[in-house]
């Protein structure tokens, strides 16, 4: 990502990226063509040793080529190669619920930010009481209020949402390119955003992608709520970790903020509109829905209960883009469909999760044998292996591998990987697995790569790369060690 904003304009840079793609084409077709010729060892068949192939070549592909046309190829190869009928791909990929969810939640996002709500979230963070007692309290509400938008929405939406703000604030205050300052804002929204996309399952693929995996492969399900219960003890935990690290060992000078005041921010908002009241009126009762769903099973009104919950996660938000749709304001719908359709939902991105879906069904197919030959052959060695231990060594490898990586394909390597491993233990809570793997693969902040997120952080200039890879890789090591030992036991009691 952030290779290509460097060679944008040379010549030569395009031709070795050019040349690197076309190696690295030649090698993951290699893997997908000739991997079938290798002889199977024992336990294992020739239709295990094409998933094989085909998981190496794609994987080579999506983390050094691009994710757009790969992920095409993927879907074409399954079937080609006959381990899946084209019907039964469509229905795995773009038939499932994860991508209906995505689809239309990022739609409801996006006019939430057409309609000016979303900023104004951003803003009230940065002016309420908490944020003028000083100017760490200021930092904190600021940071926080990213990490709360992104997670509600895409972690990217969320940053563009909060950047121009930051960058207003450092040109009112005089502050340059290079202070620290300003460097430890901007990479502390790229961090907060990176928290905040773990925190629910609202637009965040990366946690749906397990999630669906879960289901799929042991019939376990998790629900929004006590996801979010999990993900926001969690997220808050290593959110007090960065202030913390920022406080004591990053250590900047707040004097020029000490007598700074961000009233004006708010008044400079319009006062809030027909448009926007009716829209997030309509996304907090669709919250509203999830809740009686999750938590009020049994207890008051079963009937009505039973209707809500049979309704799912993605039809409530689809009653309320009907809704937006058909509400007019000043002669104009709220929601204009087409442009919410078109800018509001990244159909590149569903095409990847998509595929994702399809190559890690392939994978755990029964007539492939991948899962009861790892079960078959990990079950002596892990036995009686603490589960502490185990989940230790996932959180941990998951997030050192989504900071160089692909974050969506972390995650469904590592669930795939470790479900088997998990089964074969016998002592290790699933649905808990599936959301540590969630939160961890999302953990990405000490590489440009590694997310949107962090590649527009350090292209914006604010931010030294070797600062990035410092404290970032500080924050991803105190997510390590929350995931382990304190998120895996919240998420065994709540999900």
């Amino acid at each position: 990502m952030v290779r290509e904003t460097f060679h944008d304009n040379k010549g030569e840079g395009v031709m070795d990226k050019n040349k690197k793609n076309l190696i690295y084409m030649v090698v993951a077709f290699a893997f997908i063509l000739l991997t079938p010729l290798i002889p199977a060892p024992e336990g294992l068949t020739t239709a295990s040793m094409q998933a094989i192939g085909l998981f190496i070549g794609i994987m080579i592909l999506w983390n050094f080529v691009g994710t757009d046309w790969p992920s095409f190829l993927c879907m074409a190869m399954v079937a080609v190669i006959g381990l899946m009928k084209p019907a039964a791909i469509f229905s795995s990929g773009f038939g499932n619920s994860t991508i209906a969810f995505l689809m239309v939640f990022f739609m409801l996002s996006h006019v939430l930010s057409q309609v000016g709500f979303s900023r104004r979230m951003a803003i009230w963070f940065m002016t309420n009481k908490i944020a003028k007692k000083g100017p760490w309290a200021f930092v904190i509400m600021f940071l926080f209020g990213a990490m709360f938008v992104a997670s509600f929405m895409s972690q990217t939406a969320a940053l563009l949402i909060f950047l121009p703000i930051a960058e207003q604030i450092f040109s009112e205050l005089e502050y340059q390119k290079g202070d620290r300052v300003p460097q430890m804002i901007v990479l502390g929204l790229g961090i907060a955003v990176g928290i905040g996309s773990a925190n629910t399952p609202l637009g965040h693929a990366i946690v749906l992608i397990p999630i669906q995996l879960l289901l799929e492969q042991t019939g376990l399900s998790v629900n929004i709520v006590s996801y979010s219960l999990f993900g926001f003890a969690t997220g808050i935990l290593i959110f007090v970790l960065l202030i913390l690290m920022y406080r004591f060992l990053y250590r900047p000078d707040l004097s020029r903020m000490k007598d700074y005041d961000v009233s004006h921010l708010r008044e400079s908002l319009p006062e809030m509109g027909k448009q926007e009241k009716i829209a997030a009126t309509l996304f907090v009762a669709v919250i509203a829905v999830w809740i009686i769903q999750s938590c009020f099973k049994n207890l008051t009104l079963p009937i009505v209960n039973m209707k809500l919950s049979a309704l799912g996660n993605a039809v409530p938000v689809m009653i309320a883009i009907i809704i937006l749709c058909i509400w007019k304001v000043d002669g104009k719908p709220i929601m204009d469909y087409k442009e919410s359709a078109t800018k509001g939902v990244p159909w590149s991105a569903l095409i990847f999760n998509a595929a994702v879906l399809v190559l890690s069904g392939t994978l755990t197919l029964e007539d492939v044998g991948i899962s009861n030959f790892l079960i078959e052959k990990i079950t002596p060695v892990v036995s009686g292996l603490d589960q502490g231990v185990f989940i230790l060594i996932i959180a941990a490898l998951c997030i050192i591998a989504t900071n160089f990586s692909s974050n969506t394909v972390c995650a469904t390597v590592f669930f795939t990987i470790s479900a088997p491993i998990a089964i074969a233990m016998g002592n290790v809570n699933m649905v808990a697995l599936a959301s540590v793997i969630a939160a961890a693969a999302s953990y990405a902040f000490a590489t440009p790569p590694s997310t949107m997120p962090m590649a527009v952080v350090a292209g914006t200039g604010w931010v030294d790369v070797k600062e990035m890879f410092k404290y970032g890789g500080l924050a991803a090591i105190f997510s390590i060690l929350v995931l382990s030992f304190i998120g895996y036991p919240i998420a065994a009691a709540v999900l």
